[in-house]
């Protein structure tokens, strides 16, 4: 192993085996049934599962993603984050976390029979989102495997596909025998680790940041967030027509998070939770608790373009800073909270899709009388082969980028639409989804195929387009769904949008019936929130950039929206009546 000292490689070792060995102390508690193994018996503390969820979003290979972009964009990289939809906390906050709860299953696939029913119709939009699932973890396992090969050659004597196989696999073993629990109790840990990892990080930055050296090597718009159509700064690369593709990844982001969790582990939080008051709890804490990424990552870029570093690519900057910047013993504690940050993603990921294959496939389709132990069993098995093929794909990939974007603004805008009407139109029926999201799919690996190098801005309105026109088109050419399965929905759910005729039924039968909060405080919220979380995102960057005018101002917006939020947000919730279903 190059570059680390023997007390760094001592806190590496000791960190890995006291996770490993939590996974193995879990799996008697995991082993009592399905339930227990994908979701902890929905016991387990609001702020657990918050700490959990913040810390999944850490992945080593997506916080080299963000240096790599913050590197090439300046702070107009924050504007490419909407592309993953980095406002979905404010939006579990204001409503999605408690429609999400309510509905009291365990898959986002088997939520599928509480819109649209359990006959063919539903059974195949059960499967469809459930294949779904599927390839999107193993699409973002193989994108962990790029992220940790490239990673990982840094440190060990081994090429990018050995390192890859190496780490993805000694990592899977606590979470393929742990389950649920033992994820988020690690988690909980790797959170505290990865907060002061993060704290180390974003203090050498603002050490050592040379605001000279980088406006020798940049222009003097790298702090600057400010939009134009084209952007002479990144003239000859992708991102000239920037005003473009940030219509395209506004737009995307904004989809994607009223159209709720897609087929990760997000979902899964939320159904664990003991009550949809927690459920919405746990989704702005879980915001909050991911601020310190965003100053470990300027800290790092900033590192970088002060001189120490020269490396010809971007995405491996941040392991190349660590390994050259870092005293010994910090060093160690910082790759620990690192491994910390890819152990939470890769598990939650893997934990996840292992749930779809055991409950949606195997145990609805292929032995539906199973035992709690054959479940369990068919949880490790689902577990490991899902490490195997990402790790096999990833070999096959040499950019992290490419690999996300791909994921995010082909793959993702495919089930987009189809995603979004599922909570807002009560015409959408099984096939109608299962139609939209097929032919998004295929729109998908077509340009991926055969125009892999179309611009996004391009690509993504007509992949989006093709999943919505099959999805309408389908569901008016088959008839709408059961009317008894859509008064449950709408009663228990409680969605907005366009659910007239449903309304109309529920108001007949169901004359008392009104719902808890109306979505305009919802939506008001959404409006608070949004701009609160990145002020306080942003802030914490532009002060390790020591451009303390414009900290101080993001600063004060998000103190503010925190006041307005108490009230707007905190009090009614609390007052709210509790779920007890």
């Amino acid at each position: 192993m190059t570059g680390l000292g023997s007390i760094d490689l001592f806190i590496v070792a000791a960190y890995l085996a006291a996770m490993i060995s939590i996974g193995f102390l879990s799996k008697k508690l995991a082993s009592r049934g399905v339930d227990s193994y994908f979701l902890g018996e929905r016991k387990m503390r609001w702020w657990m599962l918050a700490a959990s969820g913040s810390s999944s979003y850490w992945d080593i290979t997506g916080t080299m993603w963000i240096v790599s972009l913050l590197c090439v964009l300046g702070m107009k990289a924050m504007w490419h984050q909407w592309v993953w939809g980095f406002p979905l906390p404010i939006f579990f906050a204001a409503f999605m976390g408690r429609w999400i709860n309510r509905s009291k299953v365990m898959t986002a696939a088997e939520w599928m029979k509480t819109r649209f029913g359990e006959d063919a119709a539903g059974q195949s939009a059960r499967s469809a989102y459930a294949a779904l699932a599927v390839i999107t973890v193993v699409s973002f396992l193989a994108y962990d495997a790029v992220g940790m090969g490239k990673f990982g050659e840094q440190y060990l004597p081994f090429s990018r596909n050995a390192c890859a196989a190496l780490i993805l696999g000694l990592t899977g073993i606590y979470i393929v025998f742990g389950g649920f629990r033992s994820l988020i109790i690690t988690e909980l840990v790797q959170t505290v680790i990865m907060s002061f990892g993060a704290v180390i990080i974003a203090y050498l930055g603002f050490r050592h940041v040379d605001l000279g050296a980088i406006a020798e090597k940049l222009s003097g718009s790298w702090f600057s967030m400010s939009l134009h159509w084209k952007d002479p700064a990144f003239a000859e690369t992708e991102f000239f027509l920037f005003g473009a593709l940030t219509i395209a990844w506004v737009s995307k982001g904004l989809l994607l998070c009223f159209g709720g969790p897609e087929q990760l582990y997000d979902f899964q939080r939320f159904l664990s939770a003991r009550n949809e008051r927690d459920a919405s709890k746990l989704g702005l804490l879980w915001g909050a608790l991911h601020t310190l990424r965003w100053p470990m990552a300027m800290g790092l870029a900033v590192l970088f373009l002060s001189g120490f570093m020269g490396v010809s690519d971007t995405e491996q900057v941040m392991p190349a800073v660590i390994k050259s910047v870092l005293p010994i013993g910090v060093r160690g504690l910082v790759l620990a909270a690192l491994l910390a940050a890819f152990m939470s993603t890769f598990n939650s990921t893997v934990n996840a899709g292992a749930s779809y294959l055991v409950v949606d496939i195997y145990k609805k389709y292929l032995n539906p009388g199973a035992s709690p132990k054959q479940l369990v069993f068919a949880g490790y098995l689902s577990s490991s082969l899902l490490i195997i093929s990402g790790i096999l794909i990833g070999w096959t990939a040499t950019s992290i980028h490419k690999i996300f974007q791909w994921i995010m603004a082909a793959l993702g805008a495919g089930v987009l639409l189809p995603n979004f009407l599922r909570w807002y139109w009560w015409r959408l029926n099984g096939w109608g989804f299962t139609a939209g999201v097929a032919a998004g799919i295929l729109a998908s690996l077509i340009q991926a195929a055969f125009f892999g190098n179309a611009p996004l801005y391009i690509y993504f309105p007509v992949i989006a387009g093709v999943g919505l026109l099959a999805a309408v088109v389908v569901s008016y050419l088959t008839p709408p769904t059961d009317e008894k399965v859509l008064i449950d929905f709408f009663m228990v759910v409680q969605p907005a949008g366009l659910w007239r005729p449903v309304a109309r039924s529920v108001k007949v039968l169901h004359p008392e019936f009104k719902k808890e909060i109306p979505f305009r405080n919802d939506l008001l919220n959404v409006l608070v929130g949004i701009p609160w979380l990145f002020s306080l995102w942003v802030s914490t960057m532009y002060l390790v950039g020591r451009k303390f005018q414009a900290a101080r101002l993001g600063l004060s917006i998000a103190a503010v929206l925190s006041v307005v939020l108490y009230f707007t947000w905190y009090r009614p919730l609390r007052n709210a009546k509790e779920n007890r279903s």
